[in-house]
């Protein structure tokens, strides 16, 4: 069964920044016009405190109300940029898991996203965001293809990236932009390693701050207990030293060893050509030489 039928509602949300001055109108039209659903948006879109759409409070107030409301079948954070962590002790994850629906979203959005997953066992999708994505009513063509097939398709298969280390894991997808990931770590809102995937991207970070990002994912809790991991776009990532390694130095040796699957190279993360991925949600991981894929 598809996620969504034409003319559903959706919600537009803004759990990092909010609209800024900019304009939703084509955000709104193509989700009406292209997409044929409605569109409700939350009511602080416009609002501003520092950086963020609104207080913590403010936005997750918000976030949890656009849960409760009945005729939303999914949410949309309208953008990241930054804040989202920091509101999820406002968020009622009682009334989330109740009332279970999934939010799309990316970069900033990955904290809240996974924190969902953890707390109220509610799914979510990464690779996607209305305002950073819909210029002038229309979508890169691959992003597009992959948001009308996650919403309308009733089965899913993701066909991209490299094998690093071959074989066939099945398990819930967790992670996302690897900075906001890590804003979890230590809190009662990281999801349990044990038994998942992870799914890693970063964008702008100098390599040696990658390189011990990922030394802080070794040392997580249940990160032996993995059951493959899926390595996106490093995008724009900059050495600033010779001896700090490029990136595939990095992941090279973030993943020496370790007896699971891996996929690099994924089309995913803060790049034009992306694929859409899940979150929370039972999939089926391969990599091998002849192809790599998720499928559920």
């Amino acid at each position: 069964m598809s996620l969504l039928q034409p003319g559903d509602t959706v919600g537009f949300v803004a759990t990092s920044s909010g609209l800024e001055g900019r304009d939703i109108a084509p955000a709104v039209n193509y989700f009406e016009q292209k997409l044929h659903l409605k569109v409700k948006l939350a009511p602080n879109l416009s609002y501003a405190y520092r950086y963020m759409a609104g207080t913590d409070a403010e936005r997750g107030k918000c976030l949890t109300e656009m849960y409760r409301s009945p005729e939303v079948k999914a949410l949309f954070a309208i953008r990241g940029a930054g804040g989202s962590s920091r509101m999820l002790n406002f968020l009622d994850y009682d009334i989330i898991a109740r009332h279970s629906k999934p939010l799309f979203g990316l970069s900033d959005v990955t904290a809240v996203q996974n924190a969902l997953v953890a707390r109220a066992s509610t799914p979510a999708y990464t690779g996607f965001l209305p305002i950073y994505d819909i210029k002038n009513d229309s979508l890169n063509s691959e992003l597009e293809t992959s948001l009308k097939n996650i919403l309308f398709a009733p089965v899913h298969c993701l066909k991209s990236g490299t094998s690093l280390y071959p074989g066939k894991a099945a398990g819930q997808i967790i992670g996302g932009c690897l900075t906001s990931f890590l804003y979890l770590a230590g809190t009662n809102y990281m999801p349990d390693l044990a038994g998942k995937i992870l799914l890693i991207e970063d964008t702008d970070e100098k390599t040696y701050k990658l390189d011990l990002m990922f030394s802080q994912l070794k040392q997580l809790k249940n990160f032996d207990k993995l059951h493959g991991i899926i390595i996106g776009a490093f995008s724009d990532c900059i050495v600033i030293d010779s001896f700090d390694g490029d990136v595939d130095t990095c992941i090279k040796d973030f993943t020496e060893g370790l007896n699971i699957p891996v996929i690099s190279g994924f089309n995913y993360g803060h790049i034009p050509d992306r694929s859409i991925v899940p979150l929370g949600i039972p999939v089926k991981m391969t990599s091998a030489a002849a192809g790599c894929s998720i499928s559920w």
